[in-house]
């Protein structure tokens, strides 16, 4: 087989979809060595660490409106020219002019909810080839079970076509030994408004205010689409000085977090995986998180709950972690022995699996 992967999406700032792409792409070759691999349009910087026997790498440096237009007009002549008998998009975009057999990754569909996740403009582009990918790609990867429900249960489309495919998580470097001082409480992700930030920042006050906790508040991710609301958030809350937004951060600056943190914080109303919670497991880092959406499907029992829309229930939920350092030390165990479940290895044996299946068609 010869199968081209639009990766696209790695670059200099790596998010979810980036991480996504760039260990699917190092894995693939690993675990399927007969295949032949092109991989489409990654920044040239990762050129080279993908490259490899049985592997071409068509790197470019494009992103924005560049990329979108280049995944309409250039991935699909390049496949043809390449000859791969199957693409894969590492997101929901594809291109609408290929011709030939695709299979899509579909992270989640919240551009689909009425709330206010995405700019007008975004939420339209991202419904149109979200659909299209649905109706014409051979197949559809989705990150969790979660996400396939939810596709199943609002699009016509064949349960046979739908696969749930659990990310992976890289080695962790090292164990969580918290030492921050003072100590601190982390959230990863882009600070947006889907992340449910604003109710974690109230939950933060009350801790402070009322529970007398030393913790400090650490935002790491860049900000997305309602960031001013919740820096309003903030700066009422009167903590401004208590809350340290770090904005996008090295790998190795997240790494040296996972470990120096008291616990992750995730309050997220719409998660398809949850990256973060299956990263700060592999750290032994203690997860409090949402009892909603996929996040108790990727955490399991090793986790502490809350309902993501009562900040007492997450104040509460967090201040059960801090104060007990029985009940510490059990999330610590849990998330360790949870994590290691989650592989890119067995990643990417499930999407060549995927791969044949749709070839076999």
């Amino acid at each position: 087989m010869r199968i081209g992967l639009n990766i696209s999406t790695v670059s200099g700032t790596l998010a979810g979809v980036g991480n996504y792409a760039l260990n699917l792409a190092r894995k693939l070759p690993v675990v399927a060595p007969d295949n032949e691999w092109v991989f489409f349009g990654p920044d040239p910087a990762f050129a080279q660490s993908l490259s490899g026997n049985g592997v071409r790498v068509l790197a470019a440096r494009r992103t924005g409106l560049a990329r979108v237009l280049w995944e309409q007009t250039g991935l699909p002549f390049e496949a043809r020219r390449q000859r791969v008998d199957l693409l894969h998009g590492a997101d929901f975009s594809r291109p609408v002019i290929h011709g030939g057999r695709m299979v899509n990754t579909v992270h989640g569909i919240s551009a689909f909810s009425n709330e206010d996740y995405y700019p007008p403009a975004k939420r339209a582009y991202k419904r149109a080839l979200t659909r299209f990918a649905l109706r014409r790609s051979a197949a559809i990867i989705t990150v969790s079970e979660f996400t396939r429900r939810q596709i199943l249960e609002r699009f016509a489309i064949a349960r046979e076509r739908v696969f749930a495919v659990h990310h992976g998580v890289e080695p962790a470097r090292g164990v969580c030994e918290p030492k921050g001082e003072p100590p601190f409480i982390l959230f990863v992700g882009t600070v947006e408004n889907r992340k449910n930030l604003v109710p974690l920042v109230e939950a933060f006050r009350m801790l402070k205010t009322e529970c007398r906790i030393p913790h400090r508040l650490v935002l790491a991710g860049r900000p997305g689409h309602g960031w001013e609301t919740i820096r309003a958030a903030i700066e009422n809350s009167k903590l401004s000085d208590q809350i340290d937004v770090r904005g996008y951060v090295s790998q190795d600056e997240l790494a040296s977090l996972y470990q120096s943190a008291t616990l992750l914080a995730f309050p997220a109303f719409w998660e398809d995986f949850g990256l973060p919670v299956v990263e700060a497991m592999s750290y032994g880092l203690p997860v409090v998180c949402a009892r909603a959406v996929a996040l108790p499907e990727v955490a399991g029992d090793a986790a502490e709950y809350f309902d993501p829309l009562i900040a007492e229930d997450m104040a509460a939920a967090i201040q059960r972690v801090v104060s007990s350092c029985d009940r510490w030390l059990e999330l610590h165990r849990k998330g360790l022995e949870r994590s290691a479940r989650f592989t890119w290895e067995e990643c990417a044996r499930k999407h060549v699996a995927v791969y044949r299946q749709v070839l076999a068609a």
